[in-house]
């Protein structure tokens, strides 16, 4: 009886990867997107970025397969590239984001002016427009994941996707966004009221 995908070592996975293999990737992915999303988790406190950090890094492995030396020292490698990721998001996040919960707390206590308010539903519906812009299928990952807040993987297995592809589906909505809704100041705070009011 021949050995299985998952009983590999994680050189030959790579070297299954290098040839194009996905269910080899599949394998290294389930190994290791739960440590480094915990370990990202640690360091950030905050599950949105943590997963996303992962995410780009094993995209970015998948996209470089072929570049990785033949005797590298994978999990090694991994958690030395995930510390960057998050040295990263934690030195980029001071002063950058309004939190949810001071947002929300505005909102709720009338804390917006009528002016603002007019301005926010104005953002509301230039946001409206822009989503509708979006496939069918893009538009509802991308709604999933900032309307409903469903992780990747909770997308990914509720529309019988990849991670990956529901990963390129936020980042091309996004671009999407940020292209047409430029002469708004700030596209996460903007995407953030409209999930709220929307």
């Amino acid at each position: 009886m021949g050995i299985t995908l998952p009983e590999l070592p994680d050189d030959l996975l790579l070297d299954e990867c290098r040839k194009g293999n996905t269910k080899a990737f599949d394998v290294l992915f389930n190994r290791y997107s739960g440590k480094l999303y915990h370990y990202a988790l640690k360091y950030t406190s905050d599950e949105a970025r943590a997963e996303e950090a992962m995410m780009d890094l094993m995209l970015w492995v998948w996209e470089k397969r072929e570049q990785l030396p033949a005797d590298i020292q994978f999990a090694s490698y991994l958690f030395r590239a995930m510390k960057n990721a998050v040295i990263k998001i934690v030195t980029r996040r001071q002063g950058r984001t309004i939190p949810l919960e001071h947002i929300e707390e505005q909102l709720t206590t009338g804390a917006y002016e009528a002016g603002s308010r007019v301005a926010c539903n104005e953002l509301n519906n230039a946001y409206q427009q822009q989503l509708d812009q979006l496939s069918s299928q893009r538009q509802k990952v991308f709604i999933l994941s900032r309307h409903n807040n469903l992780s990747h993987a909770e997308i990914a297995k509720e529309m019988n996707l990849s991670p990956f592809t529901v990963k390129n589906h936020i980042k091309a909505s996004l671009s999407h966004f940020r292209d047409h809704l430029k002469d708004y100041a700030d596209i996460s705070t903007l995407i953030l009221l409209c999930c709220m009011l929307g």
